[in-house]
């Protein structure tokens, strides 16, 4: 049992790429000042580029769009929180797909599976980076996608 609150990093920025990058950076340099070894601060850089990313190109409807950010960090684990004012239905049908299961992508009728798989290939490396990835889609269609990550000994290598 953790005895101790994790350390919450909150961020809200414009919708706009320029903005990933300084994020990134700063996720990576608050996790290597927090004892978590460089090899885990770079993973998971990838991870916050490609759902910040995603989030800009996908969930951004206006132009004075605001991306929410929130990072929690444990002794052994991060999470990821990250908040947009939702897409067009088809980006949202994309997404839904990307974080099920890839059986299920195969059976949809959104685009052929070989495309499809170009189209969500950054997910698959989070996916693949992750332990629990969660989606949310509420009735205004604001979607929220949480990660979670934990640290491996392979990891801290």
């Amino acid at each position: 049992m953790e005895s101790t609150k994790p350390y919450k990093i909150a961020l809200s920025f414009p919708g706009n790429l320029e903005y990933v990058s300084p994020v990134r950076k700063f996720i990576s340099e608050i996790l290597i000042r927090r004892s978590f070894s460089e090899k885990f601060a770079y993973r998971s850089e990838v991870i916050v580029d490609e759902i910040c990313t995603n989030a800009i190109c996908y969930g951004c409807k206006s132009s004075n769009a605001i991306i929410h950010f929130t990072c929690f960090i444990h002794e052994d684990r991060i999470e990821f929180e990250i908040k947009d004012e939702g897409g067009k239905s088809e980006d949202l049908n994309r997404l839904k797909v990307a974080v099920d299961d890839p059986k299920e992508r195969q059976k949809s009728t959104l685009s052929p599976f070989k495309e499809m798989e170009k189209e969500c290939l950054g997910l698959e490396i989070v996916k693949m980076l992750s332990e629990k990835i969660d989606l949310d889609i509420d009735e205004n269609n604001v979607t929220t996608i949480r990660i979670e990550r934990k640290c491996k000994a392979v990891d801290n290598l």
